[in-house]
């Protein structure tokens, strides 16, 4: 009994092979996302510990909270300074979390085009599988027919044989 062999095996194989490979690009995309969004977060949290900082000392701006007597002029000025110190950080690590959201968004694209090139890469995969079945299909009912044909000049040659011999 003859074996089935699937002529393109060699370009199914190829596919697969883009497959996996575009499944593992996703995966890395995905990571990279996670890695950004994390670092996302934490100049978010930045911002919002210097913004707590600088509310904080604006409060306290005028008063000494361990002493009860009042502050000197130079003293306010240096508070004031730190507190507009403290806002020019802020707007910077503003700026970074702006910049921060256009990186994620580039990753975004890259994982979403991965994401396309993965689900064209599982398509051709099955379009070849489905291929391959249906040779493997029509191969098995070619040499089932084939089968008959020859059983069925057996079942008349032995037929043509008992009758001569009767």
């Amino acid at each position: 009994m003859s074996q089935f062999t699937y002529r393109l095996q060699p370009l199914l194989e190829q596919k697969e092979e883009l497959r996996k490979q575009a499944d593992q690009e996703v995966a890395r995309q995905e990571e990279e996302l996670q890695k950004q969004l994390s670092v996302l977060q934490a100049l978010q949290g930045r911002v919002q510990e210097l913004i707590e900082k600088r509310t904080g000392l604006r409060r306290d701006l005028m008063g000494r909270p361990e002493q009860q007597s009042p502050l000197t002029a130079a003293e306010v000025r240096e508070r004031s300074e730190f507190a507009k110190a403290l806002g020019l950080d802020i707007q910077e690590a503003e700026n970074k979390v702006s910049s921060q959201r256009l990186v994620i968004v580039a990753c975004e694209a890259r994982l979403n085009e991965a994401k396309q090139h993965a689900a064209e890469a599982r398509r051709e995969v099955e379009v070849l599988t489905k291929h391959r079945e249906k040779q493997e299909e029509r191969f098995h009912r070619e040499l089932q027919a084939k089968e008959e044909v020859a059983l069925d000049e057996i079942g008349n040659v032995l037929y043509a044989t008992r009758r001569r011999s009767t």
